[in-house]
């Protein structure tokens, strides 16, 4: 029998509450690691998790490739979707062990020769290559278990088993810290332990939900398609994160760690704002791989329609009010340095939630290979910019340079999917987004005008928003505001279209 849809509704707001717990933990942990690490060692060690990240491209795609195909084969036999779980994995440990391997042999050249580092933490990075060696087939693992979870919209359990591995993997390497063992090693190997327990979790719990039986069984079948799937997302796996972490090899080389802190700190920040549009992505992605076209289309439009209203009055709120959080997140000093990073990027990141629809479209629908040439197209251009603006700006170069890079994507992205229905609505929140990027800038947060022209932007992007949504969803808002129980038909209604 085939399993009734969730609503992408609940789904997105488990995805949201997966995502917030390890949002709120990163603005409680990052004070205290730069406390206990100090600001050169913390900068290290983010360049060490952004290699461990780009490394991850040698699961082949092989876990959004499960996750396609398992959510493609939502009605079939239990037996169809354990063969392309038990061969995803097999090749996924088989690749993660090569990357492995690779990365140890490059890890040692890379922090020698390319980032600015001194000679005791450089020791420790060289020390630290054999853990971060272990670390990625554990990651690929992790990846290819959490996409048979996410085919099977399984996003509860995913999520549950995510905050689990996440509070583990930032808390061991603090409780490891505040034990007087602060080098790379220790902190490394304590992060590792938290994933080993995580990857364990995601296991039983695929065991369940594909479901497995105690007997592997493979599909060799289904590894041509898989390859050629996953084959277009290692592209974009190999490209993007260079789209994406470039910017802060760049900057560790031309200008020295502690700059990398001054630019990592708020970009983390920053992408925490993404956790909303990256919830509706994973409820989205396997529901484009199970409908119709012309259904899939009309969800694309009515879910650019709704992050570009939900989106808009949280940036411009973010942009009038990041200075004064950083000052009393991280201290006065750091924030001067750190502010108009975080400005620049807020802009950039309300372009990139709206690409994240057209993007998921296009994988879910089966054509990975768009995104993937088209982030090879960006890539070199840039490079290229990015290299121009930190000589010529610094550290915020390296933020206007991304703006226009996710620019220039979400154009191609929209173009590609043919999903520009409402967009013109959409793209009039750039309006009051730019009146607050312009007197976060030019004028001192503490002042009476400063707070009053701020109140008008807010108030507008707010007014702006909600005359936005689609008329159906304020009329569903609405009548939930008005009653505590919703009509029964119409929850019936909802539940059987997984609305």
């Amino acid at each position: 029998m085939t399993a009734p849809h969730p609503r992408i509704a609940r789904s997105t707001l488990i995805n949201l509450a997966g995502a917030a717990v390890p949002a709120a933990l990163l603005l409680i942990t990052v004070p205290i690691y730069l406390h206990l690490i100090g600001e050169a060692r913390y900068g290290v060690l983010a360049i060490v998790w952004l290699l461990l990240g780009y490394f991850g491209v040698f699961d082949l795609g092989f876990g959004r490739a499960v996750a396609n195909r398992i959510a493609a084969l939502h009605d079939a036999t239990a037996e169809e979707r354990q063969g392309i779980f038990w061969t995803g994995l097999a090749i996924s440990v088989v690749t993660g062990l090569i990357g492995g391997a690779i990365l140890y042999l490059l890890g040692d050249w890379l922090f020698a020769h390319v980032f600015h580092i001194s000679g005791s933490l450089r020791i420790e990075a060289e020390n630290a290559m054999p853990w971060l060696a272990l670390a990625l087939p554990l990651a690929i693992i992790i990846s290819l278990l959490a996409g048979a979870l996410e085919g099977r919209q399984a996003f509860l359990a995913l999520n549950g088993a995510q905050i689990f591995g996440t509070v583990l993997y930032q808390l061991f390497p603090l409780v490891v810290a505040y034990a007087g063992w602060i080098t790379l090693p220790y902190l490394i190997a304590a992060a590792i332990i938290g994933r080993l327990l995580s990857a364990l979790l995601l296991f039983a719990l695929s065991y369940r939900h594909v479901p497995l039986s105690p007997r592997p069984r493979f599909a060799l079948h289904q590894v041509k398609s898989l390859l050629h799937y996953g084959g277009w997302i290692t592209v974009t796996g190999l490209v993007g994160p260079l789209l994406t972490v470039f910017d802060r090899f760049l900057i560790g080389a031309k200008v020295g760690m502690v700059a990398v802190t001054a630019y990592t700190v708020p970009y983390n920040l920053v992408m925490r704002l993404s956790i909303l549009p990256g919830s509706l992505q994973t409820a989205l992605f396997p529901r484009f791989a199970m409908v119709d076209p012309t259904e899939a289309k009309a969800l694309a439009a009515r879910a650019v329609l709704s992050i570009g209203a939900i989106m808009t009055p949280i940036v411009v709120i973010w942009l009038l009010l990041i200075k004064p959080f950083l000052i009393l997140w991280v201290g006065a000093a750091l924030a001067e340095k750190t502010a108009p990073v975080g400005q620049i990027l807020l802009v950039g990141i309300w372009i990139n939630t709206l690409a994240i629809i057209p993007f998921t479209y296009l994988q879910g629908r089966g054509r990975p290979d768009l995104p993937a040439k088209f982030h090879v197209l960006e890539l070199l251009p840039y490079v290229a910019i990015l290299w121009v603006l930190i000589d010529r700006l610094g550290v915020p170069g390296a933020a206007w340079a991304w703006d226009l890079r996710v620019l220039a994507d979400t154009l191609l992205l929209f173009w590609a999917a043919r999903t520009t229905s409402g967009l013109n609505r959409t793209l009039a929140g750039i309006l009051p987004i730019t009146g607050a990027l312009v007197i976060a800038f030019e004028m001192p947060y503490d002042s009476a005008l400063y707070i009053g022209i701020s109140l008008l932007l807010v108030g507008a992007s707010i007014g702006w928003s909600i005359a936005s949504i689609p008329q159906d969803q304020r009329t569903a808002l609405s009548r939930r505001l008005l009653s505590r129980t919703p009509p029964v038909n119409s929850t019936v209604t909802q539940e059987k279209h997984g609305s």
